[in-house]
């Protein structure tokens, strides 16, 4: 089984996404976990990643693409999985779909956690204060907010019109009932 998980910065993805892989038995794959990971190790591709953080910009889709192919193709990693994080971009999405196709699988569901705007902007500044995240400015979340729905509506929109599932979901309430929601939302029950 492929699943995918949406959220925007704040809702609760990373959360949910812990819940959903041990219910469902699904390997939580998070490319930002995975980044910071070969970040941490000092290989090559750590290096080049460390690089373009450094800089404020955002992992080209080519390295991104890559980098997840290494893992799907690990043959200790399920192929049951929980994409967090990727894919990002119609091209990654295309690339995604690719890689599936040659090893005979393909998105079986997505899940888009859905919360308002002002609820996700008090999360995060929330967050920043208890962490200390200086880079959680209200400036920088609006220009996250306003990247994230660009690209991830363009996703979604391909996703749909290949006749993947997609479920959008309620992700306000406690971490409870939004996941009560995501499992009736994809309708499957734990195993």
């Amino acid at each position: 089984m492929i699943a995918i998980i949406f959220g925007p910065p704040g809702s609760g993805k990373g959360t949910q996404a812990g819940r959903i892989e041990v219910d469902f038995h699904l390997d939580h794959l998070s490319t930002g976990d995975i980044l910071r990971s070969e970040v941490a190790r000092g290989t090559e591709t750590g290096k080049e990643v460390a690089r373009i953080m450094a800089a404020g910009d955002l992992v080209p889709d080519g390295l991104i693409i890559r980098i997840v192919q290494g893992i799907l193709r690990d043959p200790n990693v399920s192929s049951d999985v929980l994409l967090d994080g990727f894919p990002r971009t119609l091209e990654q999405a295309r690339a995604l779909d690719q890689m599936l196709a040659e090893e005979g699988h393909r998105v079986d569901f997505v899940i888009a956690l859905d919360v308002p705007e002002n609820a996700l902007v008090d999360r995060i500044l929330h967050r920043a204060a208890v962490e200390g995240r200086a880079d959680d400015t209200r400036e920088a979340i609006a220009e996250r907010m306003h990247e994230y729905h660009k690209l991830t509506a363009a996703v979604l929109d391909y996703y749909r019109k290949k006749g993947v599932r997609v479920e959008v979901v309620d992700g306000v309430g406690d971490v409870d009932e939004v996941f009560e929601r995501i499992r009736r939302a994809i309708g499957i029950s734990s195993r």
